[in-house]
């Protein structure tokens, strides 16, 4: 039945149909309500519109399957007939009623007609799906991807490849790198880590990753870019590209707000960090990786390596190798598991085969726990190579050590030595880091450790109250806790004509001089004892901010030093996800912008 008789009854035996809210009447003798509507929008607009509405939600009622064109009442002529066949149970006006009631707020179709506004935003969400998830152009081609679009809203029209390629997606990577060179700006301290790459297109690439702590000292990581290294990868080349793509985000070279690049061992890089003049720290992974391998390929180990790598080829190439091999497990009641891959240029791989004098858990965790970039690493290279040396030391002192054992050690120690020796950031690094201060540290070191401590401290201190007095107009974005050593504290009353009494000694003493203050917060920090290794070391500098106000701003630049340089490789595993075989004849230009917005994913900003 139609709505219009929600308002509309018969009178005159029929005849003519009354509205109850105006009273006027209309010659009505057939199942036509057009003259009904009508009265209904000219005169009574709010209740046309919700009868409409509830019209329109109704299309598919048992009336509209039999007759889209005409309405029907309590009964359905039928034109093959003359008979007036009452309606069935299943379609009485009862039923239709209560569907009714539960249609009243299903949205008009006019509702999914998008506007140019709402195209365009749905356009920014399909490029952010794309770059994020690292999803290929083609897939606006796909009738699949087609098909499921169009079933979620069918007036959206999916955009050109052209489009996404030329519009949607450069104007996210324009703001996305707005983003990423905002936090760049108003970041203090930066480490960086950077490596180079060659997509299956046969295509260089070179990454840069910073690193910073913000205000909340949280660890943060951003990608500054994926370039194309178009030049030979000399030393000189590498520096110059490196000097470009930082000064992209206004970051000039020399700067004091770089702390550290940490990079692989590849001499070239080498001699870009040195061209640049900023402090190189040694990938450990890189550097830990060389090691284990020169072990693997000592004689007495390399047999046994042969061997074994024979035995995983076996199940590696052979499914029928696989079958039998379960089939004897089961039968030994033994754990059936896989022989896992293996990788030349990882050499953790070959653990999960063989077992040569370390076991494979805790020198697994400590090439996975040095990776991380949410968290401190560098502070414990030192600790972690201390450790090292002293678990060899207790194989090699045990009744069965041999000179396979010995050339092990020497092996490990000489490359990690020579690698890490010396190195006074990493030093300052692991002092900072309240778990370990002084204590890998001997003391006649600990007096030279001390005063490059003060000497970078006060360095630090002077950037960081150079770019306070700058941003006093706040005009920049950058905070510091209110605990800052640089913050005047006003005089007033006594206080400015006596000073500070209880202090012991008058202001202006050299006891209260910069240089000062920060001794006395190196020997007080020295001298307490170290927190537990389940503490934050980050959070604990948070906390302790205002007893240690000149301390904090140093360990907001040192411990920003990444221990390998893992940031960079994966930026470099997104871009293998990006750059495939299937889609190899990706511009250097989109591929860049892709691998971009990928590793920047937590600075995207979000369409909706």
């Amino acid at each position: 039945m139609s709505e219009v008789w929600q308002v509309f009854i018969k009178t005159d035996c029929g005849v003519r149909a009354q509205c109850q809210i105006c009273k006027k009447t209309y010659s009505n003798s057939g199942t036509n309500t057009t003259n009904l509507w009508n009265h209904l929008q000219s005169k009574h607009k709010p209740k046309f519109k919700e009868l409409d509405d509830q019209r329109k939600g109704f299309s598919a009622s048992p009336s509209a399957l039999l007759n889209d064109n005409d309405e029907f009442d309590d009964e359905v002529s039928l034109s093959s007939t003359a008979t007036t066949i009452p309606i069935p149970c299943s379609v009485n006006s009862s039923s239709i009623k209560m569907k009714n009631e539960k249609k009243i707020n299903q949205l008009p179709i006019t509702s999914y007609t998008l506007t140019a506004t709402a195209q365009a935003k749905i356009d920014n969400v399909l490029a952010y799906f794309i770059s994020t998830d690292m999803m290929p152009y083609s897939i606006v081609k796909k009738d699949g991807f087609k098909m499921y679009t169009n079933a979620l809203n069918a007036s959206y029209k999916i955009p050109s490849r052209k489009t996404m390629t030329e519009s949607r997606i450069p104007h996210l990577y324009k703001m996305t790198k707005d983003n990423v060179e905002s936090i760049a700006k108003n970041t203090l301290f930066m480490s960086f880590t950077t490596d180079c790459w060659t997509s299956v297109a046969n295509q260089p690439f070179m990454a840069l990753t910073g690193h910073y702590i913000d205000t909340d000292f949280n660890l943060g990581c951003i990608c500054l870019g994926c370039i194309e290294l178009i030049e030979d990868h000399t030393g000189e080349n590498i520096a110059d590209a490196l000097i470009m793509l930082l000064l992209e985000y206004n970051i000039e070279i020399p700067s004091k707000k770089i702390c550290s690049f940490t990079t692989d061992h590849g001499s070239n890089v080498l001699k870009a960090v040195k061209n640049l003049n900023i402090t190189h720290i040694p990938c450990f992974g890189h550097a830990f990786n060389i090691a284990v391998g020169r072990i693997f390929l000592l004689q007495q180990v390399n047999e046994v390596v042969v061997k074994v790598k024979k035995i995983q080829n076996i199940f590696a190439h052979s499914w029928q190798a696989v079958r039998h091999l379960k089939i004897e497990q089961e039968r030994f009641g033994l754990k059936c598991i896989k022989f896992p891959s293996y990788s030349k240029t990882r050499w953790w791989s070959l653990l999960d085969l063989i077992k040569v004098v370390i076991t494979q858990d805790p020198v697994r965790e400590i090439a996975d726990n040095l990776a991380g970039e949410t968290y401190v690493t560098a502070s414990a290279i030192y600790p972690i190579i201390n450790n090292i040396k002293n678990k060899m030391n207790e194989v090699l002192t045990n009744e069965n050590a041999t000179q396979l054992k010995n050339e092990m050690y020497n092996t490990i120690s000489d490359l990690l030595d020579n690698r890490f020796n010396d190195n006074n950031a990493l030093k300052i690094t692991m002092v900072l880091d309240p778990r370990f201060k002084m204590k890998y540290i001997n003391e006649i070191d600990q007096i030279s450790v001390k005063y490059d401590m003060k000497t970078e401290c006060l360095s630090a201190w002077m950037v960081w109250n150079e770019l306070h007095n700058d941003n006093e107009d706040g005009t920049d974005n950058l905070s510091m806790d209110n605990s800052s050593p640089s913050k005047k504290v006003k005089k007033s009353g006594l206080f400015a004509i006596f000073g500070d009494q209880n202090s012991g000694q008058p202001s202006n003493q050299e006891d209260d001089t910069t240089l000062n203050k920060i001794q006395k917060e190196i020997d007080f920090y020295t001298g307490l004892p170290t927190i537990s290794f389940c503490q934050n070391p980050l959070k604990w500098w948070n906390l302790n901010s205002t007893m240690y106000p000149f301390l904090t701003i140093l360990a907001k630049k040192f411990l920003t030093i990444q221990a390998t340089s893992v940031a960079s490789e994966r930026v470099f595993s997104k871009g293998g996800l990006i750059v495939t075989d299937h889609r190899a004849t990706l511009t250097n230009d989109h591929t860049s912008q892709l691998v971009f917005l990928s590793a920047n994913k937590a600075h995207v900003p979000i369409p909706i």
